[in-house]
């Protein structure tokens, strides 16, 4: 039997919607999208391994190598923090939100600025529509801003050089751009603040292993 928060989420990638006024998420919901974006993203991870994706840098890790607790915190805070509202916080289509996620992509210009600009200009046409009360279609608006999110983890890899390397995008941010609808979902069915815890438990469970077990 399909779980209903994973039937609601699959109506969602079809026809999304916003809720009317926001409830608390159940624990239960909570942790079967959690398992669902586990299910997607460690054997991808294992996949690209697979593939060779070792040839690209991590800054992770790097990272990780230099001062592991500051890298720590800054993944499962500060990250979606910031992430939520620079790329969800929009989706509701309200000015205000709009603003808020044009002052905030700022602090993104050091990381994949050619991404950054371009969500500038694309949250700048969002701002343009709904100002002139023409918001574009919901579902255009959340896949266009899992996609930003996607691209700007390129940024995690070092040596990555778009020119050379464009073949190797869509393995490498598939997982993050099916993580950033799941994360879409949760903002405009139960709010910002559950899409920002959820964001932080993820990153947590991935990040936490590595400060035990990574070897440089």
């Amino acid at each position: 039997m399909i779980p209903p928060v994973f039937q609601d989420f699959l109506i969602f990638l079809r026809s999304p919607s916003k809720a009317e006024s926001y409830t608390k998420m159940p624990a239960g919901g909570f942790l079967v999208l959690l398992l669902v974006a586990l299910a997607l993203a460690i054997p991808f991870s294992v996949l690209l391994e697979w593939l060779g994706v070792n040839q690209f840098d991590s800054l992770l890790e790097k990272m990780l190598a230099e001062n592991k607790m500051p890298v720590v915190f800054a993944v499962i805070f500060l990250a979606p923090l910031l992430e939520e509202p620079i790329f969800r916080l929009h989706l509701d289509l309200k000015i205000t939100s709009i603003w808020w996620g044009l002052g905030l992509s700022i602090l993104m210009i050091s990381q994949q600025w050619y991404v950054t600009a371009v969500f500038i200009v694309y949250l700048v046409y969002l701002l343009l529509k709904v100002f002139r009360h023409r918001p574009p279609n919901l579902k255009f608006v959340i896949y266009t801003s899992s996609t930003f999110f996607a691209l700007i983890h390129l940024g995690n890899f070092s040596n990555f050089e778009l020119a050379d390397h464009f073949y190797w995008i869509p393995f490498l941010v598939a997982a993050q751009f099916f993580i950033g609808l799941i994360l879409s979902y949760i903002r405009l069915t139960y709010g910002i603040w559950y899409a920002i815890l959820f964001h932080a438990v993820y990153n947590a469970i991935l990040i936490i292993p590595s400060v035990y077990f990574y070897e440089p």
